[in-house]
């Protein structure tokens, strides 16, 4: 009896050393973990691990993709501006893929925020000047305006469809002559204004002959006289036009390959540039390739 008592304390003697002994390495463990995570703090070349409870992987995750942006590929409306030197977009309008042509397009849908600027491409309009663009007309009908050049009340010059009065359906060139409704001198074609296709449009205004010429894919279509043209401090403006101190007429379809000269190109110059062989370097070309 005395024997089984003896082994029964020296077995409880065991497993209380052993207890004490797991007990002291657990501890070190502890405080050893703790040193190393400490030093890893204090270390600002150490990188910080997840917080508890949240995976490392979810802190990485990359962002959404950008929603889809102006120039409809991807980016937002900021970078699509930015993808066109010397343009700034109205809400409305967006730049892409030139279809049938090469280059990027101005793609415009009829709304008054659909439009571009152009300061750097402002024309000096009490001198000769050339404005050419190769535009798609998707409107069934009325006036619209391509490219203008404008002042506080009313357009300079003008760009684009007539669709008013004797003018119906009919590409057109011209000036305001007056800071009054009715005052403008037209050149304008003899065939109908094309839908869904694209044609390009040239204006010339010779300030000594006192005239303006429209040119159609490079043809000449009529020659005006223009006795005099109200002063258009810029910039230049793509997809609408001032009248009666609003904005109107706001293009629907595309435009692009806008070219400015500062100087009146003859027939052979026009039809030349319209055909891709300009033999006259422009002072401003925005959009195309």
């Amino acid at each position: 009896m005395a024997e089984a008592d003896a082994r029964e304390a020296s077995r409880k003697r065991t497993l209380g050393i052993t207890a004490l002994a797991t007990g002291l390495v657990t501890v070190g463990a502890m405080v050893a973990v703790a040193v190393i995570v400490t030093d890893r703090a204090d270390d600002p070349s150490t990188p910080k691990t997840a917080k508890a409870g949240v995976a490392a992987s979810a802190e990485a995750k990359p962002s959404a993709k950008a929603p889809a942006g102006q120039g409809g590929q991807g980016g937002s409306a900021a970078d699509s501006a930015a993808s066109v030197p010397g343009l700034k977009l109205g809400s409305a309008a967006k730049v892409g893929a030139a279809d049938g042509r090469d280059g990027k397009a101005l793609q415009l849908t009829g709304s008054g925020d659909g439009y571009a600027e152009a300061a750097d491409a402002t024309v000096d309009t009490t001198k000769d000047f050339t404005v050419s663009a190769v535009v798609r007309n998707d409107a069934a009908s009325a006036s619209k305006a391509a490219l203008s050049q404008n002042g506080e009340q009313f357009f300079s010059f003008y760009l684009g469809r007539e669709d008013s009065g004797s003018n119906k359906n009919r590409w057109v060139f011209k000036v305001q002559t007056a800071n009054e409704a009715g005052k403008s001198a037209l050149a304008v074609s003899t065939a109908t204004a094309a839908t869904g296709q694209w044609t390009t449009l040239t204006g010339v205004y010779n300030a000594k002959a006192k005239s303006i010429s429209l040119y159609v894919d490079g043809t000449l279509a009529q020659t005006t006289a223009a006795p005099s043209i109200v002063h258009g401090t810029g910039p230049l403006e793509l997809g609408r036009a001032r009248s009666k101190s609003q904005w109107a007429d706001a293009w629907n379809g595309s435009i692009t390959g806008v070219q400015v000269w500062k100087k009146a190109l003859t027939a052979e110059q026009v039809s030349k540039a319209a055909t891709g062989k300009a033999t006259e370097a422009p002072a401003a070309s925005l959009l195309g390739s």
